[in-house]
């Protein structure tokens, strides 16, 4: 393999592994800086509920990481193959994973949201109560976050890398500005920053997509 053929190759893997790992380390950003804002605006209390709220996260990512896993292997074959019905199929599967799977967390969380608390060591009435609104909003965020992140799959698939990156970035950093902005001027809703963040990353996403004529490809 020549010198381009080399350079070649090492620009297709970092183009293929930049928005997982950006993902990553932005994740990490997000919950420093959210920890700070948290803490500043609600107290212990507050940082007991957005902990147990992260762990939440946790239980949607034993899915989430196991599905984006198989379906960028799975996906890679079909369209190394050249096989985009195949491709959809495996789409299809895993969006319907991923729809089914959340509905059953939300839906337990919106019944039994003490338990999940209590679980997790809150024995105070109040860190109970905070608990209570804080997971069912919480629970509601992660719908968008979660197919918002299967999408940056899809887009590296296509080759879209732009925009697999573009929502790598977007979101955690989308979400630091909207929770800093809403614990300085709506404190009491501080908890909706994270559903508020991904919805207008949704937004935008559909904006660039129809902006930029993407045409994912077809068999």
């Amino acid at each position: 393999m020549g010198g381009d053929g080399l350079l070649a190759s090492w620009k297709r893997i970092i183009g293929q592994g930049a928005p997982l790992a950006l993902a990553s380390i932005c994740l990490t950003l997000l919950l420093l800086s959210a920890n700070s804002i948290v803490l500043s605006t609600t107290g212990r209390t507050g940082i007991f509920v957005f902990a147990v709220c992260m762990n939440l996260l946790q239980v949607y990512n034993l899915f989430l990481s196991g599905t984006c896993q198989t379906l960028q292997s799975l996906g890679a074959i079909q369209v190394g193959k050249g096989d985009y019905n195949g491709l959809k199929a495996v789409l299809r599967r895993a969006f319907r994973f991923i729809t089914v799977s959340m509905a059953i967390t939300c839906a337990f969380v919106w019944i039994d949201p003490q338990a999940i608390a209590r679980l997790f060591g809150a024995v105070d009435p109040a860190m109970i109560q905070e608990s209570k609104h804080a997971l069912r909003v919480f629970a509601l965020s992660f719908i968008p976050f979660c197919y918002i992140y299967v999408l940056m799959i899809v887009y590296k698939l296509y080759s879209q890398h732009r925009m697999a990156l573009f929502i790598s970035l977007a979101l955690s950093l989308t979400v630091i500005p909207v929770l800093w902005l809403m614990a300085r001027y709506v404190p009491q809703y501080l908890w909706y920053s994270y559903l508020v963040a991904y919805v207008i990353e949704a937004v935008v996403i559909f904006i660039l997509h129809k902006a930029r004529h993407i045409q994912f490809k077809q068999a």
